[in-house]
């Protein structure tokens, strides 16, 4: 029996036991014996389905569907019908339309356009009809009930409600029927109960699942009923066992406010008439019998005034342990409350295994959540759905790494710290029992040298029994982890997500270690007794060649046919390479399989452009050490520099509110002007005797360009998805057999060279298709970061796309990252750096840029999409001196009526009282970009609004470059380089 099903069996047992208690009770105060029932004497459940259906039986007057819709009042501008569809048997709700299936409905032309997106949608409205049909019955698909929509226009609503319902019987896998949710219930109404709330729990449509109702005396805003009920779980869980997140998901409304044109979430009403036969879509108590008298259940319900909402609220927040006003009530999990000594009774006893688990029958609740909430955190998809509106169905809220086994509480390994802090600084005693593999010993010495950058990291890590090595492309890794294996002498596996990295492993091993053990000996398919040719295994597909003294294993070959390798277990050491991928399903897996004593993790870039990488600092531990890509640059000992290259592409404003991705690429890698900008750049670079490599996202692009630069030098290679591996290692053969006097030109896709792949020559890198995540700029800038002799300063060429504001921001992102790896400006093949701090952010630029607008000689442009009224008042009184000494003043910004947000008078307002104050205003209706020059030479370019209140994550770069001045002049204004102040004063 699996921990699935033992969970199931125990939850079904408690609630018999709760029910059969409570029928006892009953026939105790009847007096009847139930030691000796008939079978005559008890009700079956078509008996129970037949008395809930007669005494619901009885006409639906106007006055009583007024009432019942008055409980559950959502919007009334249109509603959903629940519709089976006759094909697969599914159920779903539909809002409806009155143009559905007229001519002009995408859906009869089978156009899959969402509802809420076509321009011919007219929702019907509720009326009673359709609510009395809903609680009687009616023609057609009215039998199926109607849902609504809690979150009002007007952003409030009248009630919140917990939505258990799982939607499906099984969870389509294993057949299992999820019960969970039953104790789920049962644990929110008891918090409900101990706070006087006076809450409805009502069994689904589907009879798997439920709602809990808590009802408002009128529409309050939807941010204070939201806050009321995560403060209600948050309270809970001081005196209650909350094991599962899964509350967090629950809680309708969804939303503080509805997006543009949306609907928000839907909620099925109760009692819908055919579910009722079947004893669902009804009123169930705590023991999940159906009220007999189901309107006399709901009208009695208690309804919560506003001031009450607002004291429950000041008062949980006052009683809450370190609770301020700043954090997001949404994400309790994030808060870090202390432990308390009276929570525990003796000693919070650790056992360490596969993870670590915490026995909780000495624990009180508010301990025991506390400690679920170290594995949980925020899920970013949800969070940045949510911000833009997206739909969140498939999305949890809270991703949780825990769980509740057998009484026990397990949590990923990599949080033992944390527990161990928490319980040091209130001086809790615990007790730790270790159940790790051990491994056996093994023979090995290290053969190499560490560098001086090295040692400090081997002797951090070696310290701990897990943890993150993250070091920069170039670190020499894999030197350091056979230092690892020689330190700790266990038997060790090696874990890879790339199978190009496999030989680096084998030949890094084999080099750096001196193993002094047996041969081992393994049985052949037919019984014969061999011994391995060699020390060190390698375990990938269904090559296995695994010693259990070193192995090198591609994760993907450990679990197959639903079982994992059965070697897992064996080892006391596991490293896992490129450690980011950690958070994917089949590291956590493995991870949550093994028992290694020691488990390390070595990275580059620790950080996910997903934003799981708390995932894997749990799993394997946090990072120990670290040595940045910045610190690599600095002891590399040459120039790294990062040459802006602003493009002439354009789009239409049509396409700027709306393009996809996957158009704004099309548009960039099919320009002709952009790729011949591209091509003389490469050109002027062999011309300079550097060694390329231009990196494309697309295979059609790369191979478009390696066609046009095979001219350009003595030897060039194309490196794309196009080749197998056997290919990819002999083009990598011949490019490592290029002498040094002949000139190379690599053009690959990033995925291609990006982990594993090591070329030392290369000292110049093309971006011809922009990426945004630093973890990508950061991987591909360490293909130059390798040593090769003559290597004096090491080039990335971006070319920014401006005028596309999607790829506008992308450089802003890659402007942040170049500046954390220690990437300087510089404005020419032949120049070098710009200026010692080329790259600013927010807490640096104010001072450097005050001097260049006090060192201006002719003109100020200010480029800004964005003003807010106090930074345009202290820009008005810093320039007021300089003004009065000629020096013009032009602001670039909006038009009033572009912006979608806001009063069009206020942005009015501000433009009219900078012409007061003697600026020049151009204003635009298409894309308006974030600039300042000055005197048409000195450019400072990026995410910053210079006319409103800088962002946290706002970065600059200041150039001097008139070239750079006049291409952005240019896209504003429509002047060419050579333009006098006469067409600009035009403009």
């Amino acid at each position: 029996m699996d921990n699935y099903d033992r969970t199931a069996m125990e939850v079904k047992i408690k609630q018999l036991e709760k029910e059969n208690k409570y029928l006892k009770s009953l026939l105790d105060k009847a007096g009847i014996s139930y030691f000796q029932l008939s079978e005559s004497t008890l009700k079956t459940d078509e008996g129970i389905s037949s008395e809930i259906v007669l005494n619901q039986h009885f006409k639906i007057t106007d006055d009583l569907a007024n009432r019942f819709f008055a409980m559950f009042w959502g919007r009334t501008d249109v509603y959903s019908k629940k519709v089976i569809n006759k094909k697969t048997g599914r159920a779903g709700f539909y809002p409806q339309c009155e143009n559905f299936w007229k001519d002009f409905c995408p859906k009869k032309s089978e156009k899959k356009i969402p509802c809420q997106e076509c321009s011919y949608r007219k929702w019907k409205k509720l009326d009673k009809k359709q609510v009395i049909q809903h609680l009687q019955g009616g023609e057609g698909n009215n039998s199926e009930g109607i849902g609504i929509y809690p979150l009002l226009e007007n952003d409030t609503c009248r009630f919140i409600v917990f939505d258990f319902d799982n939607h499906t019987e099984t969870d389509g896998k294993t057949n299992k029927v999820d019960v969970l949710w039953q104790e789920e219930v049962n644990v929110l109404l008891d918090i409900c109960k101990q706070n006087d709330i006076d809450a409805l729990i009502e069994r689904s449509s589907s009879g798997n699942g439920a709602h809990v109702w808590i009802f408002f005396q009128k529409a309050i805003p939807a941010f204070l009923a939201r806050k009321f009920g995560y403060l209600l779980l948050q309270k809970g869980s001081e005196s209650v066992n909350l094991k599962s997140f899964r509350y967090y998901d629950r809680l309708l409304p969804m939303q503080d406010h509805l997006p543009n044109g949306g609907l928000g979430n839907l909620i099925a009403l109760p009692l819908q008439w055919k579910a009722l036969k079947e004893g669902n879509s009804a009123f169930v108590d705590e023991n999940w019998n159906v009220y007999p008298d189901q309107w006399k259940i709901l009208f009695s319900k208690r309804k919560i005034s506003e001031e009450q909402i607002e004291k429950y609220i000041k008062d949980w927040q006052s009683s809450m342990y370190l609770y301020s006003d700043h954090q997001t009530d949404e994400k309790p999990w994030e808060r870090s409350s202390q432990f308390h000594n009276e929570d525990i009774d003796g000693k919070l006893n650790i056992t360490l295994a596969d993870a670590i688990y915490i026995k909780t029958d000495n624990l009180k609740p508010r301990i025991q959540n506390q400690i679920r909430r170290l594995a949980a955190f925020g899920n970013p998809e949800f969070y940045k759905n949510q911000a833009i509106g997206l739909s969140n169905y498939a999305n949890s809220r809270v991703i949780y790494l825990g769980s509740d086994e057998n009484g026990y509480i397990r949590i990923p390994r990599g949080l033992l710290d944390e527990i161990k802090k928490k319980c040091t600084e209130k001086g809790i005693a615990y007790e730790i029992s270790d159940e790790r593999c051990q491994g056996h010993s093994i023979k090995v010495e290290f053969c190499g040298k560490l560098r001086k950058q090295q040692i400090p990291a081997v002797e951090k890590m070696m310290q701990e029994d897990c943890g993150i090595l993250s070091a920069a492309t170039a670190f020499g890794k894999t030197v350091v982890c056979s230092k690892f294996i020689a330190e700790k002498k266990v038997n060790t596996l090696i874990l890879l997500q790339s199978s190009a990295l496999i030989e680096q492993w084998n030949k890094a091993l084999s080099h750096f270690l001196t193993i002094d053990e047996a041969l081992p000996e393994y049985e052949t398919p037919t019984g014969r007794k061999k011994k391995r040719s060699n020390l060190i295994g390698k375990i990938q597909g269904n090559y296995d060649t695994s010693t259990g003294i070193i192995d090198i294993a591609m994760v993907g070959s450990l679990f197959r046919k639903g079982e994992f390798h059965p070697r897992l277990k064996e080892y006391g050491m596991i490293i896992l390479d490129e450690c980011h991928h950690a958070a994917s399903d089949t590291i956590v897996n493995i991870l949550n399989y093994i028992r290694a004593r020691f488990i390390y993790g070595v990275t580059a870039t620790p950080m996910r452009g997903d934003g799981l990488e708390k995932i894997n600092y749990m799993m394997i531990g946090p990072i120990r050490y670290q040595y940045t890509s910045k610190e690599r640059a600095k002891d590399q000992g040459i120039a790294h520099l990062v040459y802006p290259r602003f493009t002439k592409v354009v789009t239409s404003k049509i396409d700027n509110g709306k393009m996809h991705p996957n158009e704004a690429y099309e548009i960039i890698r099919n320009n002709e002007v952009r790729e011949e900008l591209i091509l003389n750049d490469i050109k002027k670079c062999i011309e300079n005797k550097r060694t390329p490599v231009i990196l494309s996202k697309y295979k059609d692009q790369s191979q478009r360009l390696y066609n046009k630069v095979r001219e350009f030098a003595d030897n060039v290679f194309l490196l794309t998805g196009v080749n197998s591996k056997k290919e990819h290692r002999l083009i990598l053969a011949k490019m490592n057999s290029v002498p040094p006097n002949e000139t190379m030109i690599l053009v690959a896709t990033g995925k291609l060279i990006g982990e594993g792949f090591d070329f030392p020559r290369l000292d110049t890198l093309f971006m011809a298709t922009p990426v945004a995540g630093s973890g990508v700029v950061e991987q591909y800038a360490g293909r130059l970061n390798r040593d090769y002799e003559g290597k004096d300063s090491v080039i990335i060429y971006d070319y920014i796309d401006f005028h596309i504001p999607m790829f506008d921001r992308m450089y802003s992102k890659r402007l942040k990252a170049y500046k954390q790896i220690g990437y300087e400006i510089c404005l020419g093949i032949t120049q070098s750096k710009q200026t010692a701090q080329a790259i600013y952010d927010v807490d640096n630029y104010a001072a450097i840029y005050k001097r260049d607008l006090l060192e201006v000689n002719k003109e100020i442009i200010i480029s800004s999409p964005v003003l807010s009224a106090s930074k345009v008042n202290e820009m008005i009184s810093f320039l007021k001196e300089k003004q009065e000494m000629g020096i013009r003043v032009i602001v670039v910004t909006y038009a009033p009526d572009f912006y979608n947000y806001g009063d069009s008078g206020r942005w009015m307002e501000l433009q009219e009282k900078m012409r007061r104050s003697g600026f020049e205003m151009k204003l635009v209706e298409e894309y308006c970009e974030r600039y300042t020059i000055l005197d048409q030479e000195i450019v400072w370019y990026g995410s910053m609004n210079f006319l409103a209140k800088e962002d946290l994550d706002d970065n600059l770069m200041r150039v001097q470059s008139k070239e750079i001045a006049a291409e952005l002049m240019e896209i504003t204004f429509g002047i060419d380089k050579t333009s006098s102040n006469k067409k600009l004063k035009e403009a």
